[in-house]
């Protein structure tokens, strides 16, 4: 009997001996108060690396979800190179979530594919800040250096209720960056303005972005060797806040449906 429970031990610590790291972490949010620990564990085997994922939910124990994810990097050719991979959640209730994903770096053009689908009754968080999304999607961004001051940027996002798209045009002046675009959510008559702004300050990187029009949103980031910060102020009310240092990250948003609270510490391992 004990050397069968030693057996199941070993089985179940094999994949941390040799994970690269462990992340825990607590969630809250409402309306009302749900909370849970989350845990995510990942682990390099063979050119891949695997996740899994479990977040718990309190009181109610349907809403638990799990979740598995594989990813790869590779090489194309001298001057490329890119990343694909897969992630699913199931919860108890037998909702679920499947995206595949994908980015290519080739010389000075990048792109950034997520696919996915989502079958749940109502809306549902697979995980903290993963967002509410009911059925298929999908979103592209694409990013094109011209030279050395001007590079062309945007993004385009399909769902079943309709999608938005952007584009952008930003340009280096010394050390500063400046922005100008316009988009779309929907219908080209829901159009909205972009405007940018990032330069270095002391021995940080601090970055504005302004929308305005059928889309109204402040966005703000800082980013120095120990910090990292970012701030999203959006009309109808809406707010994103989050800060990482070390091995912690903290992030809450709050909105008309409801809130949502994120604390996490990254342990690396590196196969101990």
């Amino acid at each position: 009997m004990k050397k069968h429970l030693l057996l199941i031990a070993a089985a179940l610590l094999l994949p941390v001996a040799a994970a690269q790291s462990l992340e825990f972490g607590i969630w809250a949010g409402g309306p009302g108060f749900s909370i849970g620990p989350t845990v995510n564990l990942e682990v390099p085997a063979g050119g891949w690396t695997f996740d899994a994922w479990l977040r718990a939910y309190l009181p109610n124990t349907d809403e638990i979800s799990f979740g598995l994810g594989a990813k790869r990097a590779f090489e194309a050719g001298p001057a490329g190179r890119g990343e694909l991979g897969l992630k699913g959640f199931i919860g108890m209730d037998a909702h679920y979530w499947v995206e595949g994903f994908g980015s290519l770096v080739l010389g000075k053009t990048a792109f950034d594919l997520k696919l996915g689908n989502t079958y749940n009754r109502t809306p549902s968080h697979f995980w903290p800040l993963q967002g509410e999304t009911l059925g298929t999607y999908g979103r592209l961004e694409a990013k094109y250096r011209l030279n050395r001051q001007l590079t062309l940027q945007g993004f385009a996002y399909v769902h079943e209720k309709g999608g938005q798209a952007e584009a952008s045009l930003a340009w280096r002046e010394g050390a500063q960056t400046y922005t100008l675009g316009a988009g779309g959510v929907d219908r080209a008559s829901n159009a909205y303005a972009v405007l940018g702004y990032k330069t270095p300050y002391e021995k940080a990187v601090v970055a504005a972005e302004l929308r305005l029009g059928y889309l109204n949103e402040l966005r703000l980031n800082y980013a120095d060797k120990l910090y990292k910060a970012h701030l999203l102020l959006a009309y109808p009310a809406r707010a994103q806040a989050g800060v990482s240092w070390n091995a912690w990250a903290l992030d809450a948003e709050v909105d008309g449906a409801g809130y949502e609270f994120y604390m996490r510490y990254t342990m690396p391992l590196e196969g101990f």
